[in-house]
């Protein structure tokens, strides 16, 4: 099945052509010199070995895409407003896992990665101004926060969720200092009723309003670009939750406020707050004890930083992994590894020019 979503989602094609038309012209901090050139050649390997990843197999295509992120993640540093030219070249993983040896035994999803306090991974995860991951994090978990990867989960499933921020309207509300949209889907056991025999009809009863508003704010409080955020209505009202379906289940939504500049679009605001992922705005949690949300390029560095060295160092264990007659992680692997091809050089395309585009 493909979603709607994913009919938005940009051609492949299109996107690699629009990264070489930024190497012509140079981007943000790589506009000249010695960094424009470090731009120009890592967009070109990392093309190469995208390009490459589409004709092996599963065998080495984590190596081959992984570097090829690698290098896409050397041309945003390069690129970004927010590193000197002291700290824009990259050196060194900066990342590191375990249990990568019992993968094939306990399943991909209990291997743990975690950032070092220096390396490539740190360093353009401050580029892009996310999460650094300083926390061990069980790639069931950051496998979860990619979209579509639920339709082939790994054995056990993650315990973090991305949500999906909808603007409610995207014109221009000059004068106006919020942004309504709608917040989805939400995992919470909300509408505490009780009947009112009297009234002839179902009511909130004022202790159950306070304790969805409570619950919703502590939901809330893990997600980082959603601060500030009030309730359409004032506390004493029951919150307006909405049924919907999302991938042909049963979701929860709630609409809220968000502060947003004055003569700010609803659309500009929504787009502060999230990250386009194949035309959808998604908001991460922070992962760990830093202020900041999960960027889902980040995300796939770590998860393919994973899966290229088992497929280097642990080859036999991973030759059984992508076996679909051994191994239920074999299709979610595959699975994964196609979504990589289309997803990456998207996300590094909307990360640079973002970050250009807010200086």
């Amino acid at each position: 099945m493909v979603t709607y979503a994913e009919l938005q989602a940009r051609p492949l094609r299109e996107i690699w052509q629009e990264l070489r038309s930024l190497r012509s012209r140079g981007v943000g901090n790589a506009a000249k010199g010695a960094r424009r050139a470090t731009f120009d050649a890592a967009l070109e390997q990392a093309e190469q070995l995208f390009t490459a990843a589409t004709i092996v197999g599963t065998a080495t295509q984590p190596i081959l895409l992984f570097y090829g992120l690698c290098q896409l993640g050397r041309g945003l540093a390069a690129a970004s407003t927010r590193l000197t030219n002291s700290e824009y070249r990259l050196s060194g993983h900066g990342l590191t896992d375990k249990a990568l040896q019992d993968a094939a035994t306990h399943g991909l999803s209990q291997v743990t990665v975690q950032a070092l306090n220096s390396g490539a991974f740190p360093t353009v995860a401050r580029a892009l101004g996310c999460s650094p991951m300083n926390d061990a994090i069980p790639l069931g978990d950051l496998w979860d926060l990619l979209p579509y990867s639920d339709r082939f989960p790994l054995r056990s499933r993650g315990r973090l969720q991305r949500l999906i921020l909808d603007s409610e309207s995207t014109h221009l509300l000059r004068g106006q200092d919020e942004a309504r949209v709608r917040l989805y889907p939400l995992p919470l056991e909300l509408h505490s009723t009780v009947t009112n025999a009297a009234a002839g009809s179902d009511v909130v009863d004022d202790a159950s309003i306070a304790e969805e508003y409570e619950l919703l704010q502590q939901f809330l409080q893990s997600y980082p670009t959603l601060s500030g955020w009030s309730s359409t209505n004032t506390h004493g009202q029951p919150i307006p939750y909405q049924q919907g379906f999302y991938e042909e289940e049963r979701y929860l939504q709630v609409p809220l406020r968000l502060p947003k500049e004055p003569g700010q679009s609803e659309g500009r605001a929504l787009e502060a707050r999230s990250v386009d992922y194949h035309g959808v705005h998604y908001v991460y949690p922070r992962l760990d004890s830093t202020d900041l949300p999960a960027h889902p390029f980040m995300l796939w560095w770590a998860l393919l930083f994973v899966l290229s060295r088992l497929a280097r160092y642990q080859p036999n264990e991973w030759l059984t992994l992508t076996s679909v007659s051994q191994s239920e992680d074999a299709v979610p692997i595959e699975y994964i590894l196609g979504e990589a091809m289309r997803a990456v050089p998207e996300l590094a395309l909307q990360a640079v020019i973002r970050d250009t585009e807010t200086t």
